[in-house]
């Protein structure tokens, strides 16, 4: 059970970790990646490390990450956000594949509904073809600083509470992510992670 509602709200973070991004996307001639390169522990005695790159142009987000616990079990994460300047929204779509090949994908929408605040919904597909809903609201509370808050609604109509709060100050950064499942269990996960941030001059796919 603690591996399932951790995989559905892992698939719940890498999107709210790209309605976030949106708010910072490049400009159309400029191409963004960030880094990242960490560890982490869990209140259940994991740990591992972890990677990532996110990069943003021409109003496209895309995330590649991976993870590798303590037992050399290794994950691999992607995501994609479109988002479209005039409406204020985009469109997410994503997938989680745990160590053991099993994989969850999720679709879903975001709508930036006032400076800093990014909602969103979708649907989470699990590896046995069974259908989650999912809710979410990012909020920047300040420069660097941000918190997430989602839940889950299983096929069964059980849910998932999320919260992730992520400062990131002079390239080094912090996370905590929260999980409260069904039955009131909650399992913790801290992580630490340094970051690098690069900008690349790109041509708009106007030009």
């Amino acid at each position: 059970m603690i591996i399932g509602f951790l995989t559905r709200t892992a698939a719940v973070g890498s999107v709210a970790c790209l309605a976030l991004s949106l708010g910072s996307v490049s400009r159309a001639d400029d191409e963004k990646v960030i880094e990242r390169d960490g560890t982490y522990t869990t209140s259940k005695g994991g740990s591992g490390k972890t990677s990532s790159t996110t990069t943003k142009a021409n109003g496209v987000v895309t995330r590649q990450g991976t993870w590798t616990n303590a037992g050399g079990g290794t994950g691999t994460k992607q995501s994609q956000a479109t988002w479209n300047k005039s409406n204020q929204t985009a469109a997410v779509n994503g997938s989680v594949t745990r160590p053991n090949g099993a994989t969850t994908t999720w679709q879903g929408t975001k709508e930036r509904t006032a400076p800093g605040v990014i909602q969103g919904s979708g649907t989470i597909t699990q590896a046995n073809g069974k259908k989650d809903t999912y809710s979410s609201t990012n909020t920047r509370v300040a420069p660097g600083s941000w918190d997430r808050n989602s839940v889950v609604t299983t096929a069964n109509g059980e849910t998932i509470d999320r919260s992730v709060d992520t400062t990131v100050v002079d390239g080094k950064g912090t996370r905590t992510v929260t999980t409260t499942g069904p039955n009131g269990q909650t399992v913790t996960r801290n992580a630490s992670f340094n970051q690098t941030t690069s900008t690349v001059p790109v041509s708009s796919p106007n030009n």
